[in-house]
């Protein structure tokens, strides 16, 4: 019994959780007896209650353990893993004890997501980033009033030499030895400094004289916890143990600060049954006044009463949402709690919404008025924004050198702001401006102007607010202004357009001609221009021819010709000039590999030959030639529209074809019409000698069986088990290993098969499938031909009449 009432003391201890109550003396126990299950719970009941292990380990030295029990307790929690087993990231590492009544106490957390209605300062006391938790390792003031479980350290030092550890006990003395006790109970850190050295002099007569050569001084150690009560409407109310160091905001951060109902205005901290002081929150977060901070002792009482006033701020205010009024405070004092109006305030007029006995009701409020309306409860307050127009503006836009807007001074002309914008440039067009001018109906009206009388001084206006000056430069007026360049330069496209420009500067622009370009054939094409055009014909432009060499130069009235806007040079290409071609040959030839074209007639035969001719090993039948295949963009288009026409059409996306050749035709007559010309990418294999014919697609076991000379289609088939029940017999064809295919013919009964050579292909198309017809189908078929017969023999018999 005894050990379950000294578990519960701990708990007491390290979590602060219950008020001790149990008259159980924790020096009497040992803590060896203790299991290592009983040590664990300990713990995690302190890690849950957000305490550090140096923290309760000093809470239970407050209750009465002796070091030499805190010793085996810390060897204890220390066996039982790497001696950091409490959680050291607790969020609030005090403890906090709430007790209802006499009930066993459960924490209670604040829940910041229930409030709705944020008042102004209820961050203060929720806010993640900003915590005022007590600090139990802060130094002490003088003004810090001792109590019992505060420990008195004495350090004398010199001529002798002694050191006091000493607690206040629960009657509010210390006990120095040699001096009997002293009662320091409920006295300031300073006055129990100075009676302590008094004391202390008895001993240590040195300590008083002229020469001191004994010296002394106290100072507290570990500090002892206190116990407050909260009540009112706050967020968790009731009993929390805190050190003695604590003052009244961190009591107010502990329990979660007022609630919606509490007022942050006249927060009342009550001592011995009288009301001490009145805090008002708004006074610290304003005006930084650290006095309405006041510490506390042991079994005050922090009251939050609810609040008198509430009114809310929306708009163009620094601080917007809902602040607390005392009694008397007008609307001018909430604007100061506010920060006073945003940059974009409309400060003549705000708006009032407050409640009256049955309704709503608005007033329109002065800004000279502000501090003599008082603020009633349920009040909203409004401020606009200030329009977005600006009462002295006028700009100027174009061919000036500082465009932009300027102030509308007192008879600001036209020429004044165009001095202003630093003058008009170069390229302004000077026949012609324009003002844009809003009437009095904000209609909008347009001034002409003529930009050189006005320079002149032969024209003025004076202008007015919010008129917009366009001068335009002489570029504004034409298109855009360019030359095209087609054909064999390095770099063709299109190039803006600059007076004086040549041929050679267009060529030289684009990069210079390529090795492929033509020197002496070069067309300029030009459109008629304007007075050409007004006339109908079929002419529609003009074209030069000149030549030009690869230094960019010109001969005679040719380098003089100029370049127009809008004019087209096409670089022709050299008539015999070719791009490198390259096939390749692979398989059984001597030397296989890359080729390159040496004129547009070569044959396959003649790189047969380049190539050293065939192997031993060669198939020449077997032989097979590949050819590229480049598609168009309109290729390519064009079969997209033919795929959306007809879905049962299919492109193969190959990027090459096969041509059909007879190799062995070839080398007999080189030079036939079967000896084809080569194109640049063709491919020509040559494959060994085939010793198979494969067979495939509806017999029923494809294989590739043993080619023998004189045998014929029906062979194969019949070594791969002969055909399948869906074979299509009549369309039976073979693929030759050069490509070409060829299909069975068929005349009444008679069918005759292709040729069957080595590394051929057989391939037995498989019947279509076709959906057997249902019954209600045959059964209408049956019914339409009765119908027939019927009308038949009535046909017949009335014939017969």
């Amino acid at each position: 019994m005894l050990l379950r009432l000294f578990i519960l003391s701990l708990f007491i201890t390290f979590s602060s959780v219950i008020a001790t109550s149990q008259n159980v003396d924790p020096s009497t126990i040992d803590v060896n007896n203790l299991s290592d299950g009983q040590i664990r719970r300990l713990v995690e009941e302190a890690n849950k209650r957000g305490l550090s292990q140096q923290e309760a380990i000093a809470m239970a030295k407050a209750r009465g353990m002796s070091q030499e029990q805190i010793n085996a307790l810390e060897q204890r929690i220390a066996d039982l893993g790497d001696g950091k087993i409490f959680d050291t990231k607790a969020s609030r590492p005090i403890a906090i004890q709430k007790e209802i009544s006499v009930r066993n106490v459960n924490e209670q957390s604040v829940n910041k997501d229930n409030i709705e209605n944020k008042v102004f300062g209820n961050d203060f006391f929720n806010n993640e980033n900003l915590s005022f938790e007590p600090n139990i390792s802060v130094p002490v003031g003088d003004s810090y009033v001792l109590g019992p479980g505060d420990e008195v350290l004495i350090d004398v030092w010199g001529a002798s030499e002694m050191n006091y550890q000493l607690e206040v006990d629960r009657n509010g003395f210390i006990v120095i030895p040699q001096l009997g006790p002293i009662n320091v109970g409920n006295l300031s850190f300073r006055d129990v400094r100075e009676i302590i050295e008094k004391k202390l002099s008895q001993i240590y007569i040195d300590l008083k004289s002229s020469i001191p050569k004994t010296f002394s001084k106290v100072f507290l150690g570990e500090l002892r916890n206190i116990s407050i009560n909260i009540i009112g409407e706050v967020q968790v109310p009731g009993t929390y143990v805190v050190p003695a160091t604590a003052t009244a905001f961190n009591a107010l951060y502990l329990c979660g600060g007022p609630n919606e109902k509490g007022s942050y205005r006249d927060i009342q901290v009550i001592r011995n049954g009288q009301k001490l002081f009145s805090i008002d929150v708004y006074d610290f977060l304003l005006n930084g006044n650290t006095i309405v901070n006041i510490p506390l002792r042991d079994n005050d009482v922090i009251l939050v009463p609810t609040y008198n006033k509430k009114c809310s701020l929306e708009g163009h205010f620094k601080r917007t949402g809902i602040f607390e009024s005392k009694e008397g405070e007008t609307i001018d004092d909430i604007i100061n709690y506010a920060g006073g109006y945003s940059g974009m305030a409309y400060k003549n007029s705000l708006k009032l919404y407050r409640n009256s006995f049955k309704e709503r009701k608005i007033i329109d409020l002065e800004c000279n008025n502000l501090n003599k309306i008082e603020i009633s409860d349920g009040d909203k307050i409004f401020c606009g924004k200030i329009l977005s127009r600006f009462e002295n503006r006028v700009s100027i836009t174009g061919a000036v050198y500082r465009p932009g807007s300027y102030e509308l001074s007192d008879s600001l002309t036209l020429s004044g702001l165009i001095r202003k914008a630093d003058g008009i440039r170069e390229d302004a067009f000077l026949n012609r401006g324009l003002i844009t001018r809003l009437k009095e109906d904000l209609a909008i009206e347009n001034i002409p102007f003529n930009v050189k009388d006005v320079l002149q001084g032969d024209y003025e206006i004076v202008l007015k607010r919010e008129d917009e000056i366009t001068i335009l430069s002489i570029n504004d007026l034409r298109e855009e202004r360019f030359v095209t360049v087609y054909g064999e330069v390095n770099n063709p496209g299109v190039l803006d357009y600059q007076d004086g420009l040549t041929l050679s500067d267009v060529i030289f622009k684009t990069g210079g001609l390529k090795e492929s370009a033509s020197q002496s054939y070069i067309e300029i094409s030009r459109r008629l221009n304007y007075e050409e055009a007004l006339i109908a014909s079929d002419e529609m432009a003009h074209v030069f021819q000149f030549s030009i060499s690869r230094e960019l130069s010109m001969n005679g009235e040719d380098a003089k010709f100029a370049l127009q806007p809008f004019d087209q040079i096409f670089i022709r290409r050299s008539p015999g000039f070719e791009d490198k071609q390259v096939v390749k040959i692979l398989g059984e030839v001597k030397y296989a590999g890359d080729y390159s074209l040496k004129n547009k007639k070569e044959t396959i035969s003649d790189l047969i030959k380049r190539s050293g001719g065939l192997s031993n090993n060669a198939y020449a039948e077997g032989a097979m030639l590949t050819r590229k295949v480049i598609l168009s963009p309109k290729e390519l288009r064009l079969r997209e529209e033919l795929l959306k026409k007809d879905s049962t059409l299919s492109f193969t996306n190959l990027d090459f074809g096969i041509v059909s050749i007879n190799l062995a035709k070839i080398l007999r007559n080189p030079g036939s019409k079967d000896d084809l010309y080569l194109q640049d990418g063709d491919e020509l294999v040559i494959p060994e000698v085939f010793q198979t014919v494969k067979v495939s697609g509806e017999v029923l076991n494809p294989i590739a069986s043993t080619y023998e000379k004189g045998r014929g289609l029906k062979y194969y088939i019949n070594q791969g088990g002969g055909f399948g029940l869906r074979a299509k017999k009549r369309k039976v064809y073979v693929i030759y290993p050069h490509g070409a295919a060829s299909a069975t013919k068929g005349f009444l009964f008679f069918r005759k098969y292709p040729k069957v050579s080595p590394g051929t292909e057989i391939v037995v198309p498989e019947k279509p499938y076709k959906t057997p017809m249902p019954a209600v189908a045959w059964v209408g078929l049956g019914s339409a031909f009765a119908t027939m017969s019927l009308t038949i023999v009535s046909i017949v018999n009335t014939l017969n009449k």
